[in-house]
């Protein structure tokens, strides 16, 4: 993993064994119990695996080095509520969730999410690095950094991601948190420090990774949104199914129509209600994306649209496409 990439057979953490087998039924119950419950099938029946997994625990993160020593392939259909960030080291796999794909290489990145079913199908020489995230805790990192209030489930792209930019920094600091754990006594795992450097890993993936709060993230060169604004942005996460109107939006922050007004075209470059309604197309398209059998009256409902026609011509022009194409 010099770019997170293993330039030997060995996996990183060998002195954090956690687990290592020739029973792939052991395996499966062993990371259900850790990650997320699953099924294992096995691409050469006849052949066994050599399962490795070494684990080092820091709090609300975890650094988990794995290989199946064979072809596999995971099925979880149930959720959980940790994401996995998952370093390619070696070989390549085909990830699914939900009705998205992706194939992954070595020196590369994604996040497992854990609101979405998960098909991953590893090649027999796939090694790989999983930081496990806490779902509460990254939650409240985006809201205690980043004045975010995540009332809709976070969920990261389903996409592959080379090791580059602030990408890069999460692999290098990953890198060196592994060396230092294999290298014997450390300091990172006393009490005193897992819990900044958690924070500070939680807040490289919420910045490097995209996710669907990510237009909301302060840009660089941007003066921090102010409270008021990020008051009415909760507020329009919260009740993004009921009828809202500018009025209620003005009771949230608490400030006059005209400094709402300003303040939304400053920091977010629209207006108040054209952000409520983008919100609002946001949902319908996840929702269409998620729930693919669901009719397109129910989720435009659900979502707070009570004109079909306006519905459709809105999505329309915001995707460039109908919405019966989203559900792609």
């Amino acid at each position: 993993m010099g770019r997170v990439q293993a330039t030997t057979d060995k996996l990183p953490l060998a002195r954090w064994t956690a687990l290592a087998t020739a029973d792939p039924w052991r395996a499966r119950e062993h990371l259900s119990r850790l990650f997320r419950p699953h099924r294992i099938g096995l691409g050469d029946r006849r052949g066994g695996i050599a399962f490795r997994h070494n684990r080092a625990e820091l709090g609300q993160v975890s650094l988990n080095a794995l290989s199946y020593g064979g072809e596999v392939t995971v099925n979880a259909p149930t959720p959980a509520d940790s994401y996995l960030v998952k370093f390619t080291l070696r070989g390549a796999s085909e990830v699914r969730q939900g009705h998205d794909g992706y194939a992954t290489r070595a020196a590369t990145v994604c996040v497992l999410n854990p609101t979405r079913n998960l098909l991953d199908h590893m090649s027999a020489d796939f090694d790989m690095l999983i930081v496990q995230l806490d779902g509460p805790a990254l939650r409240l990192a985006l809201a205690e950094e980043f004045g975010i209030t995540a009332h809709q489930p976070l969920e990261f792209l389903p996409a592959t991601y080379p090791l580059e930019g602030a990408i890069g920094s999460l692999a290098r600091l990953v890198r060196t948190l592994c060396d230092d754990l294999d290298a014997g006594s450390t300091g990172f795992a006393r009490p005193p420090v897992r819990a900044p450097l958690a924070r500070t890993l939680m807040s490289l993936v919420l910045t490097g990774l995209a996710h669907n709060y990510s237009a909301r993230l302060p840009r660089d060169d941007a003066p921090r949104a102010p409270r008021y604004l990020r008051a009415v942005e909760d507020y329009i996460d919260a009740h993004l199914t009921e009828p809202i109107g500018l009025d209620d939006l003005l009771a949230a922050a608490g400030v006059s129509a005209r400094t709402l007004q300003t303040g939304f075209l400053r920091h977010r470059g629209t207006t108040p209600m054209r952000f409520l309604r983008d919100r609002r197309l946001e949902r319908a398209r996840a929702e269409l994306q998620r729930r693919p059998a669901a009719r397109i009256t129910d989720v435009a409902i659900e979502c707070g649209f009570g004109h079909l026609g306006r519905f459709a011509r809105q999505y329309r022009q915001r995707y460039g496409e109908p919405p019966s194409r989203g559900r792609r």
